[in-house]
């Protein structure tokens, strides 16, 4: 049971990481998107790479959460 719920842990928090990381990178490439004469609006923009953006975000969210519970049950093997 402890296994189940420090996998279930690195992948909500993974989850969380990956989000908050992926949502600034947007919200920076956006903002950067003002300066330049011939660039497309920010919603414009937003719409148009918000599927990749999801797609990323599920993508990194199972390697990393994967990584992560491996490393943390590995610990709590060794430790408990």
């Amino acid at each position: 049971m402890k296994y189940l719920l420090l996998t279930l842990a690195s992948y909500a928090s993974t989850h969380y990481l990956v989000g908050l990381l992926i949502q600034g990178q947007l919200a920076e490439i956006a903002e950067g998107l003002r300066h330049r004469p011939g660039a497309p609006t920010a919603g414009e923009y937003l719409r148009e790479v918000r599927p990749h953006a999801r797609r990323a975000h599920r993508q990194y969210t199972l390697m990393a959460g994967s990584a992560l519970g491996l490393v943390a049950c590995l610990v709590a093997n060794w430790i408990f």
